[in-house]
């Protein structure tokens, strides 16, 4: 799985290949970069998703900061 590091900015292409066990669901990820999972959304192949969604070999996931709007 790829990632774009946390203080990447936009367009610049980063990407770190990450390992998660086989059973990794989405909360993983933020988890595994040292970021509390219920601070962020993850992004799963372009599609924000459930924390508790399954991961398969080769997803590219992104990680977005929370944010209220009002």
């Amino acid at each position: 799985m790829t990632r774009r590091g946390r203080l990447a900015r936009p367009g610049s292409g980063y990407v770190e290949t990450l390992t998660l066990a086989e059973d990794a669901v989405a909360s993983d990820v933020p988890t595994a970069v040292g970021i509390d999972p219920r601070t962020c959304i993850v992004v799963v192949n372009g599609v924000a998703v459930p924390r508790g969604t399954a991961l398969h070999e080769g997803d590219r996931t992104q990680l977005y900061p929370a944010q209220a709007g009002g």
